[in-house]
């Protein structure tokens, strides 16, 4: 163990698994889920590694013909001319896999990934592996959800700023930053005295999110009539 850890391994450690390791980290900021298991992990982080190394290859070779080129016009300084290796190192370790991370992140949040995946006969899979997570991802506008138990109870609720959804392998909770009561007759009523409730979804039929209805379809409606 003394020598997996010695100072000669851990440029080896670094570029081959902990390069994999930034490109996740950075990509799980632009998608919501469960993050794989550990031993999955370990092989995702290995690969993007690899992956990262040989952009940071290209990168290289980029910069030494770029080198070459202006180094005739003496236009860049040494440390750009000639850089070291705790610069290449950092390059290989972290810029270049923060920018993978970055390019994965947003290639999974477009709009036209499904497009360029059916492209290549590849299976579209959405990245976000919960509904759940889906549902009340960072693009949910904050506002009303009604919750229907499985024994018919209902509970309204505003879900807002101050408001959060959190969901794991085991357990999947709501906070909802301001609670309200629905009677029998489906009305909604403020409580005696304004309050949060925290839910757990363990037991829960359905969340209904009530949308504002689109003012333009209104007025395309008043339109036509």
């Amino acid at each position: 163990m003394v020598q997996l850890l010695s100072p000669e391994t851990f440029e080896f450690f670094a570029r081959y698994l902990l390069a994999g390791y930034v490109v996740i980290f950075v990509r799980s900021a632009f998608v919501l889920g469960l993050r794989p298991k550990p031993a999955e992990l370990l092989i995702e982080a290995v690969i993007l590694s690899l992956v990262a190394q040989f952009f940071a290859l290209g990168v290289e070779t980029l910069h030494q013909s770029f080198v070459k080129s202006a180094w005739a016009l003496a236009s860049l300084p040494n440390a750009l001319l000639e850089p070291s290796e705790t610069l290449k190192l950092v390059v290989r370790v972290l810029i270049v896999p923060s920018a993978l991370g970055v390019m994965l992140g947003l290639f999974l949040q477009s709009n036209w990934r499904n497009g360029v995946l059916k492209r290549f006969s590849l299976p579209v899979v959405h990245p976000v592996r919960k509904a759940h997570d889906y549902a009340f991802g960072h693009e949910r506008p904050p506002g009303l959800v009604e919750i229907t138990f499985e024994d018919g109870t209902k509970i309204g609720g505003w879900f807002g700023e101050n408001s959060l959804a959190a969901t794991d392998d085991t357990r999947s909770d709501l906070y909802l930053e301001r609670a309200y009561v629905i009677d029998d007759n489906g009305d909604w009523k403020e409580p005696n005295e304004p309050r949060a409730i925290l839910v757990s979804l363990k037991n829960v039929r359905s969340i209904e999110f009530l949308l504002e209805e689109d003012k333009s379809d209104g007025d395309e409606e008043n339109d036509a009539g």
